[in-house]
């Protein structure tokens, strides 16, 4: 599997990602887009002195339902751009899907497109070569696109024999999948890495807190935004998870405030969240909001290896029906 980059109609602050660049000039100024950004979402400003192409990163202290991280991409200088500082921004943003294990999805403007005076095709080109150079097999590039004609022109643009954009009948994202659950136990804990490395192992961008949880972020925001962007939800509950649930306590309590929400939303039939019971006693480890929905069963005793089979199966949507025959001869 390999990195991918997509356009999106919309700014940079369309849904959640892990990542959000915001362009400046090496000078830090700022379009007034970015500055009402700034403002509304109390980012702090820009710093004064910038190398072209130099990318600053650091956390988006209270907008982590947005974001985990916002970067700075010094784009242009003296009201000008070159491809090569697109591309080696487009490096920097590869290397930080490397260099943060929570940082997946990145959004990101068409840099130097603008005050710069690229041509935009130049710039996807660009950014998306130097972003698949160095990015983590797993991330995707989302590049934003604020008028509708130029989203039209590129979403046709497709240079056939380059690096750029990947043409999107041949994009297909990882299915993202949050994993729910409480690690009171160590064996508990052990037990669900194990599911998500299993997961990731085949194809599913398994979301863990174990691996994409950092030190001082503010957990529900973390939780709120992780369930935002989960095609696919995991709850691998006991009877310590179904008590935390019914009460609403710690983090559990939280994710069951949202997940309840969503529920109310979905339409029905949907099978947007899944869940493992690990628990002897299948009714003690599921919380009542569950009572009434399939889950799959795994006794503390079993290793678990046919759940997370059947559980990959589902998540891909396998149809394990037999195949319908011909009709007998006499019908």
């Amino acid at each position: 599997m390999a990195a991918l980059v997509k356009l999106r109609l919309g700014n940079i602050f369309d849904g959640p990602s892990d990542l959000v660049v915001l362009p400046c000039s090496t000078g830090g100024t700022i379009t007034s887009f970015v500055a009402t950004a700034l403002q509304e979402y109390r980012i702090p400003d820009p710093k004064r002195a910038y190398e072209l192409g130099q990318v600053d990163i650091m956390p988006f202290t209270g907008g982590e339902n947005i974001a985990q991280y916002v970067a700075f991409a010094a784009s242009v200088i003296n009201m000008h751009s070159t491809t090569a500082a697109i591309r080696l921004i487009g490096t920097r943003l590869g290397s930080a899907t490397q260099d943060y294990s929570s940082v997946r999805a990145v959004s990101a403007p068409l840099l130097g497109a603008g005050a710069g005076g690229l041509r935009s095709e130049h710039v996807v080109d660009a950014i998306a070569e130097g972003f698949k150079s160095k990015a983590h097999p797993d991330a995707i590039l989302t590049i934003s696109i604020l008028h509708e004609n130029v989203f039209r022109r590129l979403s046709n643009y497709v240079k056939p024999s380059g690096p750029g954009l990947v043409p999107q009948p041949q994009v297909k994202e990882p299915i993202r999948v949050f994993i729910s659950y409480t690690g009171a136990t160590q064996e508990q804990k052990g037990w669900v890495a194990g599911l998500a490395t299993y997961l990731r192992d085949n194809g599913i961008e398994a979301r863990l807190d174990q691996w994409h949880l950092r030190e001082g972020m503010d957990l529900p925001q973390w939780m709120t935004n992780e369930l935002a962007m989960a095609d696919r939800v995991v709850i691998v509950s006991d009877a310590q998870y179904a008590a935390k649930a019914d009460g609403r306590s710690g983090g559990v309590g939280w994710e069951t405030m949202i997940i309840q929400g969503d529920l109310l939303n979905l339409p029905a039939g949907n099978n947007k969240y899944l869940a493992i019971i690990r628990e002897q006693d299948f009714e003690k480890g599921v919380p009542k909001y569950l009572k009434t929905k399939y889950c799959f069963h795994c006794a503390p005793a079993d290793d678990g290896r046919e759940i997370w089979t059947r559980l990959l199966k589902e998540l891909y949507n396998i149809d394990l029906a037999p195949p319908v025959g011909k009709p007998p001869v006499w019908v």
